[in-house]
């Protein structure tokens, strides 16, 4: 075991530098990478994005929410069904007990055009076999008798719709419906379905639901309900989550496509086929971009000055980001230490009070995440 102080940062430079992560430099030196050369990097090997129908798409990590790649990612459309996902969300939210009963006042058989469940007047069942019925066969029916249970009315419901859009910070977005039917100012945009779904993903019922492709609901009558969403059992990696048809929208559909303990999300809108303009964003996507940890490569025992703690040089906080190959090859990092502040030795690195100093990354030369440190 051997100390390292302040004065001694070069020869950690040289070994991170040899474990091949890259060298790192102090925040603000000449080794910093530069612009100019993040800029002629890119315009070498970045890869041409695929040709897709839809008016507007956009890709989501699922790990951080950046966005990946967009085509009009923030313009607004009619979302169609894709909006049965904030009524779903809302629900969640609002409900503590899922497993109340409420009384159907729709009948199913005089939505003539509707996407329903087959609901008929005086039906009981719970919210939760509602919420199948609602994001399965993407039942309008089921989305009404939700929306006036939890919320009163339709008008009481679309208000609770419209406060959750504000409080995800969407600004594309404003709910006229709880189904998602064409009506003037319903409206939102592929980034901010992409957001409604990654919300709606943290409820287990929700995931379990919409990756389910078949469900009977036995109430005083009997509901066999397929899932709309085509890729379903028929892609790898597929989880879910919603579709949407109607007149102004055209088709539209929003996906997760679960790759390990990863997330994408691929949302496409107005377009006359989802499924090839998914496909085409998929082989793409998957087969070129990989998650990568933003970690510190095994580093020398480091003691700082002024410090009585000894230990590895760590992020304190870890991160993984989604990357095209081409910049993940280009992955280094530079170290920001504060010499009069030393770093301190913890066992519980989600406590940002314990860090000092912070490691900057870089792909292609562009800073992509700033990370606080410690030592173990």
């Amino acid at each position: 075991m051997y100390k390292r102080t302040i004065g001694s940062i070069c020869g950690l430079a040289v070994i991170l530098c040899l474990v091949g992560f890259g060298p790192p430099a102090l925040v603000g030196s000449d080794r910093t990478p530069s612009a100019a050369y993040a800029d002629t990097l890119a315009k070498a090997s970045a890869p041409s994005p695929p040709s897709i129908q839809a008016s507007a798409a956009a890709v989501v990590d699922g790990d951080t929410g950046q966005l990946i790649w967009g085509k009009n990612p923030h313009t607004a459309l009619p979302p169609a069904s894709m909006t049965k996902m904030m009524t779903a969300l809302v629900t969640l939210e609002r409900e503590n007990d899922l497993s109340r009963v409420v009384t159907s006042n729709v009948n199913a058989a005089q939505m003539v055009g509707d996407s329903v469940m087959g609901l008929h007047p005086q039906e009981r069942l719970s919210l939760r076999d509602l919420l199948f019925g609602l994001l399965v066969p993407s039942g309008d029916d089921a989305a009404l008798v939700i929306a006036r249970a939890v919320g009163g009315s339709d008008a009481g419901f679309v208000a609770l719709m419209n406060q959750e859009a504000q409080r995800l910070g969407l600004t594309d977005t404003h709910f006229v419906n709880p189904h998602g039917l064409d009506a003037t100012n319903h409206l939102s945009s592929p980034y901010d379905m992409i957001v409604i779904a990654r919300a709606a993903m943290q409820y287990p019922l929700f995931r379990q639901i919409v990756s389910t492709r078949h469900v009977v609901i036995r109430g005083r009558w009997t509901y066999d309900l397929t899932n709309t969403n085509y890729f379903l059992g028929r892609r790898p990696g597929i989880i879910g989550v919603k579709t949407g048809t109607t007149d102004l929208a055209l088709h539209a559909i929003t996906v997760a496509d679960q790759q390990g303990d990863h997330i994408l999300y691929i949302t496409v809108m107005h377009t006359p086929d989802y499924v090839p303009d998914v496909s085409v964003l998929l082989d793409y996507f998957l087969t070129r971009d990989r998650w990568v940890d933003l970690a510190l490569p095994d580093s020398p025992i480091y003691e700082h000055p002024g410090s009585s703690g000894v230990g590895r040089l760590e992020v304190a906080i870890p991160m993984t980001v989604y990357l095209p190959d081409w910049k993940a090859e280009t992955l280094s990092s530079t170290l920001d230490l504060t010499p009069d502040a030393p770093l301190r030795v913890t066992e519980n690195p989600d406590l940002p009070d314990q860090n000092d100093g912070a490691a900057t990354f870089y792909a292609a030369g562009e800073p992509i995440a700033r990370l606080p440190l410690h030592i173990r």
